[in-house]
């Protein structure tokens, strides 16, 4: 007997940007090399038309669940995965309603568990929980919530070093400057972490002429950010908002300061990474501690030591001065993530997760 073909459904909340959202985008993206027949379903943002661009069929009026239901039935939906809570109380209840299996992908330790239990209960019988990292899978098992550890994949031929002199000069940053890099959506404790880094980059400044500083990334914390920056060195700080064209920032930096997915990314650019995240400072990834920084998801899911500007600056100083040694970890860090978390090979994790409930 044949097997049913795979017509998969992503939702996510909305189609912005940020690190689950160009998540999906990439996994969209392969699995539409391969022939996958997949929808995505989010409300509108401005990634729609990056996600529009890749051909699949796209949903955006979720709230309305009499119409996203009929839209689910119309192409034969056979899998639901959704990745955040709003978006897993609507993808577990149709689940149910309709008889389809159920997916819920973990992206952090934010989400309150009670929640996702509540959701799991009420989705239907067959269904299975994705971990992100293995943080979030240990803080899934404190409250006996089972999952399945696969990360978020990278596209590596998209993000490649490649050198862009043209947005230097955009920036008015000459050749021979040092550029340090922030990349986030500037919301919450992203917030407060961006104008942490950004207090310790104006001391390193202060000593320092040929630095200059790019933060790339939007939010509800933008201006508070554009604030900070204008107080001190402000010619050299360029604070740009969101977006789409990250890979080239990460290829005009020398230090990239981040956590989670674009650490990946900066990685695969062949960047030195700082690592910071939510849960605090993890340092500079280097290759004998690249999988302990993975074990902490770049220090957004566990970290080393506390948020402290003073560690933040001294962390910058030691990246800067080491060149030859932040070439060759950058160098092992492309090679670590094609290696690890190659977006093919996290396809075919979730493939085969997908098909066995078909």
């Amino acid at each position: 007997m044949k097997k049913p073909t795979l017509r998969l459904l992503m939702i996510i909340d909305k189609f912005e940007v940020g690190g689950t959202e160009t998540y999906v985008s990439a996994v969209v993206e392969e699995m539409g090399k391969r022939g996958v027949s997949i929808y995505v379903a989010g409300k509108r943002g401005s990634l729609l038309s990056k996600f529009r661009a890749l051909g699949c069929p796209i949903f955006t009026k979720i709230n309305d669940r009499q119409r996203l239901e009929q839209w689910i039935i119309k192409h034969k939906i056979n899998v639901i995965n959704a990745h955040h809570e709003s978006t897993g109380i609507i993808g577990s209840a149709l689940s149910r309603k309709l008889r389809i299996p159920f997916v819920y992908t973990i992206h952090g330790t934010y989400y309150p568990r009670a929640l996702i239990t509540k959701i799991m209960k009420r989705c239907y019988s067959r269904h299975a929980v994705i971990s992100v990292s293995w943080p979030v899978k240990k803080w899934l098992e404190e409250k006996n919530i089972q999952s399945v550890l696969i990360p978020n994949g990278i596209n590596t031929q998209h993000f490649r070093y490649n050198r862009n002199k043209q947005l230097l000069a955009q920036l008015n940053i000459a050749s021979k400057s040092k550029v340090l890099l922030y990349v986030s959506r500037i919301e919450d404790e992203k917030a407060e972490i961006c104008k942490s880094f950004l207090r310790a980059a104006q001391r390193c400044m202060d000593s320092s002429p040929n630095i200059h500083v790019v933060v790339v990334g939007g939010g509800p914390g933008l201006n508070s950010v554009k604030k900070l920056a204008a107080r001190k060195h402000s010619n050299r700080i360029h604070v740009l908002g969101e977006r789409l064209d990250t890979s080239s920032f990460f290829s005009i930096s020398d230090v990239v300061v981040g956590t989670g997915r674009v650490a990946l990314e900066a990685m695969s650019c062949k960047r030195p990474v700082i690592a910071i995240g939510a849960k605090g400072i993890f340092g500079i990834v280097k290759p004998d501690n690249f999988k302990l920084a993975w074990r902490y998801y770049f220090g957004d899911h566990r970290a080393k030591e506390t948020l402290e500007i003073s560690k933040i600056e001294s962390l910058i100083l030691t990246a800067l001065r080491s060149k030859k040694s932040s070439k060759n970890w950058g160098e092992a860090g492309r090679e670590f993530v094609k290696k690890q978390f190659n977006i093919s090979g996290i396809v075919d994790k979730l493939l085969g997760l997908y098909h066995s409930f078909i």
